[in-house]
């Protein structure tokens, strides 16, 4: 099931089919949960795609054929920037949702974005940028490039004394990655930080990583670099590790580069270097027997920005709705006006920061008479251009 552009259509906007959908609050909540996040994921999906494209419709074949707009609601899951630009009715057994363009003035941002799929470190959780985060985060790492050395930048040695109680954190920390041997139900001397965060291992090892290896990854690297240990508790931290017979140190340790590896980055720099980090298996022993392992990586700070996957975009493009591409949707969101300091004579008309995402800059010579102005003097009698 995916969304197509219908191009047998009584409307003039473009019109994406959106294929079969139940809707209503009760009928969606009780089916079943993996069918219900697809068919939600494609809706937005195709309103996010329509956004920014103009606008539009997307239209569902409903599939509960008793299903009454006005008596059973609609049940879709609707994130908080769709807020003011839906409109939706039943037609028949259709259910047709009206997109309006997105709004870069009212927004602040020139694109819609179900997510940025770009993390920071807040405190003791990794937290998913928003669409303005992310820009003055992507603004401030082009302007400003840190300073980061090939060098173990989270070594003890590095941390500041002045910040105390974090730095201590981060030394332990540091102590902990750098030993060989741990004792099964250890507790710790410190706790989840700014730098440091645990995890523990799920039934499913490998789906374990992948779930939450990226979006750890992608927060640490885009704040001050930190630890991940897979195997402590996070809220007594207690080493428990993963049972010896249950972890094949070979294959999750492949599997942790090929995660990493393939996490979208964005250079403004010059260098261009891959993300910096370092795995190890800490042996957990109960009683004096190896019981199993603790599985520590070490993330470095990056230079520019990393990302957990690519950001979650869309577009209608070649009568196809498409996903942005990482470079495309930095490239996008961060374009700006044309500077006009050095061309005095010129003036912005109409700026990218309140326009559509389709729009572009408009520049005019100062001296021209503005639009507004020669609707007035050709079309005097024409309503809404006069004001009182």
């Amino acid at each position: 099931m995916s969304v197509k552009v219908d191009l047998e259509t009584n409307f003039a906007e473009c019109v994406l089919n959106a294929g079969k959908v139940i809707l209503g609050n009760k009928q969606r909540n009780e089916m079943n949960p993996q069918l219900q996040k697809k068919q939600n994921k494609i809706i937005m999906n195709a309103i996010c795609a329509l956004l920014n494209s103009g606008g539009g419709v997307v239209k569902a074949e409903i599939e509960n054929k008793d299903y009454n707009y006005e008596i059973h609601g609609v049940g879709l899951k609707m994130p908080s920037i769709f807020k003011g630009y839906l409109d939706e009715m039943q037609q028949g057994d259709l259910f047709l949702i009206f997109v309006r363009s997105w709004n870069a003035e009212a927004s602040g941002v020139r694109l819609a974005s179900l997510s940025s799929n770009l993390y920071h470190r807040y405190r003791t959780s990794n937290d998913v940028m928003n669409s303005q985060e992310a820009l003055a985060f992507l603004k401030g790492r082009s302007q400003t490039l840190v300073n980061t050395n090939d060098s173990n930048s989270l070594s003890p040695q590095k941390v500041q004394v002045g910040v105390q109680n974090d730095g201590n954190i981060r030394a332990s920390a540091a102590a902990l990655f750098a030993r060989t041997r741990l004792q099964f139900l250890e507790k710790l001397n410190f706790t989840k930080s700014l730098h440091v965060e645990f995890k523990m291992f799920s039934t499913e090892v490998s789906q374990c990583f992948d779930e939450s290896l990226p979006s750890c990854v992608s927060a640490f690297a885009n704040t001050e670099g930190g630890y991940i240990f897979f195997g402590v508790h996070d809220e007594t931290s207690q080493v428990v590790g993963c049972e010896k017979e249950k972890i094949d140190l070979a294959t999750l340790s492949q599997s942790i580069d090929n995660c990493i590896r393939k996490l979208p980055v964005h250079h403004f720099c010059t260098q261009r270097r891959e993300i910096k980090y370092a795995v190890k298996f800490l042996q957990v022993h109960n009683q004096g027997v190896l019981h199993g392992y603790v599985c520590a990586v070490k993330v470095e700070q990056f230079c520019c920005a990393v990302f957990a996957k690519v950001p979650s975009s869309w577009q209608v493009k070649d009568n196809r709705v498409k996903r942005l591409a990482t470079k495309e949707w930095i490239a996008w969101m961060m374009e700006a006006d044309p500077d006009l300091s050095r061309f005095s004579e010129m003036v912005l008309a109409l700026s990218l920061s309140s326009t559509t995402p389709r729009s572009r800059t408009v520049c005019t010579h100062k001296n021209f008479e503005c639009l507004k102005e020669q609707q007035k003097r050709y079309f005097p009698g024409a309503p809404g251009w006069h004001s009182g």
